[in-house]
């Protein structure tokens, strides 16, 4: 058997090829790794979760301090350098499992099977692995490891928030209800303004006030010494929400309310009402600034919330108590409910009838169109049919969007 012995200068040679090519290796993995931070950080700004470029800093510099092989500590360091505020958490854990591929569960520190196992109870390694491994460790088998833990997949360059524009809200899970909140919470609402018949001074007007330039002219003698404009004024679409709060809308009405939350922000002398065995006025309630304080006194105030269906006697209260302020021809009168009634359907006609005469439009927003099928035979729905102008669904964002778009139009 011959043995070949290898010069102590080309030992030494081949040794520093194998550091360098280990070094490039480690060199091109930190790359990839804080390039795939970078991504990460533009998806949460897509999603309207501010994340600012030193964050970003913050995060890569970070990982110089925790064990990158543990998912946990991988997960805690991005949490706490790049959320800035907690009412983002539950988007960036959907974000965060969505893009790195973690899981279908946040990394926990303790227990889970998204742990690192302990090295004390991990008894199998510590015999299967060799003197070499357990002193210096294994570059090969952490380098696998990470590659298989962070592996590079295709970055979603779509908005979470825009493909949600189209789910049911029957569906929506309760990681997705803390998107929807911030979704209202950013809602901008624009209804253009159409000019009306009156006028009104302006120095800006194209026509001539002839009557407050004669009238200014009797102060100098008779004579026009200033000629006034005037301009049309503008009509702006009030409007009347009636919003239903009984058993079969419960799971609706809580984002429905959520979205009148965000009418009555944007378009002024809005009024709020909610319905259900009772009537109840919630536009001061819903004036709040913050949309979480609002729900949060809604439903301590609201006591027949998920209850009972009386929308003839709640519609003749709200005539008797509020019809002859808020009943003008200057008002949309909005009804959200799916029509389910067992009151008495010749009060509820009476009751639409003066909704009709009183009312610009009137505009019902079902959840139950959604379905293709769908047919307004109910007692409440098949009774208000006739008075109604327009007939629309509201079970997604996107319906909600049309909603407000007719608005601009009438």
């Amino acid at each position: 058997m011959k043995v070949l012995l290898v010069p102590v200068e080309a030992q030494k040679k081949l040794e520093a090829q194998k550091k360098k090519q280990d070094s490039v290796t480690i060199e091109q993995r930190t790359a990839s790794l804080i390039q795939r931070i970078i991504k990460f950080a533009k998806l949460l700004r897509i999603n309207k979760v501010p994340v600012h470029t030193s964050n970003e800093r913050d995060a890569i510099s970070a990982l110089a301090h925790i064990d990158i092989n543990s998912r946990f500590e991988f997960y805690m360091a991005l949490r706490t350098n790049m959320l800035m505020s907690q009412k983002y958490r539950a988007a960036f854990d959907v974000m965060f499992l969505q893009f790195w591929r973690t899981g279908v569960s946040i990394p926990k520190k303790y227990g889970g099977s998204n742990d690192e196992p302990d090295d004390n109870n991990s008894t199998v390694d510590k015999e299967n692995k060799s003197p070499e491994d357990e002193e210096d460790g294994n570059p090969k088998k952490d380098s696998k490891k990470l590659s298989n833990q962070y592996e590079e997949i295709a970055v979603p360059t779509y908005s979470l928030g825009q493909s949600l524009r189209e789910k049911d809200f029957e569906l929506i899970t309760a990681y997705e209800v803390a998107l929807f909140d911030e979704i209202f919470r950013n809602f901008r609402i624009t209804v253009k303004e159409k000019l009306g018949r009156r006028f009104k001074p302006s120095n800006k007007g194209k026509m001539i006030d002839l009557r407050r330039s004669i009238r200014q002219s009797t102060q100098r003698g008779g004579e026009i010494m200033q000629i006034l404009t005037k301009q049309r004024k503008p009509r702006e679409s009030k409007l009347v929400l009636l919003a239903d709060v009984s058993g079969s809308m419960d799971i609706y009405s809580r984002f429905l309310i959520k979205f009148t939350y965000s009418l009555q922000k944007y378009l002024r002398d809005t009024e709020t009402f909610v319905f259900g065995t009772q009537l109840m006025r919630i536009s001061d309630i819903l004036s709040n600034r913050r949309l979480e304080s609002a729900m949060s006194i809604l439903s301590k105030k609201v006591q027949f919330w998920s209850g009972g269906t009386d929308i003839g006697g709640c519609f003749a209260e709200f005539n008797e108590h509020f019809g002859g302020k808020l009943r003008k021809r200057n008002r949309i009168l909005v009804i959200l409910s799916d029509g389910w009634d067992k009151g008495d359907a010749e009060l509820l006609k009476k009751q639409m009838v003066l909704f009709k005469r009183g009312f610009r439009k009137i505009i019902w927003l079902n959840p139950n169109l959604k379905y293709d099928r769908y047919e307004p035979l109910c007692l409440g729905m098949s009774t208000a049919m006739p008075y109604v102008d327009h007939f629309l669904p509201c079970h997604n964002l996107k319906t909600l969007e049309q909603f407000i778009e007719l608005v601009k139009n009438i």
